[in-house]
Parts: C-alpha cells; sequence; structure tokens
C-alpha cells in the first residue's frame, strides 16, 4: 500500500483553494477542502464497496482520502482520490473505472463526493 505524502495532500489543497474561488461548484471545492485540510488520524478511508453503494454507472467520483480494496465494484466509474491501494487499483481496472486526476475532476460536472 503506498504512503499518502504530504506534497501530494499540498499539492490537492492548492487546486482545491483555486477552485473554490471560481464560480463552477466553488462550495462543494470547499467543502473537499476542509475535508483534507485535517490531521492524518482524521482522514478518509474507503473502501470499494462503499463506492459500489453509493455510485451507478458511470458517476464522477471524488474521495477526499485514501481508496482501499475491501469489496468489489461491479459497475464503471471515473474516480479521483488522494490514494489509492494496489488491490484497490487492480480492482478498479477489473471493472474498466478510469483513475482521474485532480485536475480532470476539477473540469467535470455531476461529482459524488464520497466519505
Amino acid at each position: 500500500m503506498r504512503k499518502i505524502e504530504r506534497s501530494d495532500i499540498k499539492e490537492w489543497l492548492e487546486k482545491l483553494g483555486n477552485a473554490s474561488r471560481g464560480k463552477k461548484y466553488g462550495a462543494l471545492w470547499k467543502s473537499v477542502y476542509r475535508q483534507l485540510d485535517v490531521s492524518r488520524r482524521k482522514r478518509v478511508y474507503v473502501n470499494l464497496y462503499k463506492i459500489n453503494k453509493y455510485t451507478e454507472d458511470g458517476d464522477n467520483v471524488l474521495v477526499p482520502g485514501k481508496v482501499l480494496s475491501k469489496g468489489s465494484l461491479d459497475h464503471k466509474v471515473n474516480i479521483t482520490a488522494i490514494g489509492f491501494s494496489e488491490k484497490a487499483l487492480a480492482a478498479l481496472k477489473e471493472s474498466n473505472s478510469k483513475v482521474l486526476g485532480i485536475d480532470e475532476m476539477l473540469g467535470s460536472s455531476k461529482i459524488k463526493v464520497i466519505r
């Protein structure tokens, strides 16, 4: 499992801070910024079964933390997160899901934040 680096968090915070000042989804990005700007102990960890439960085929999903591999994903999603476990990445690849960068998600519409 890859450790989440502080530089990854800083990069996300900078981009979310800029996006929160924009007119499109400014409140959403401000909310995600607040969820991400916490100590390591309070950071979000989401398993695949939760993503599977709350999303549908083709949804844009943002996880302000790390995606873990417990459970499975039976449909395709576009997802971005701070980090992914190796098994979670394999499961996402198996479900033909796309792993996007934060830049790509900032331009998307209809985003579901899973935490």
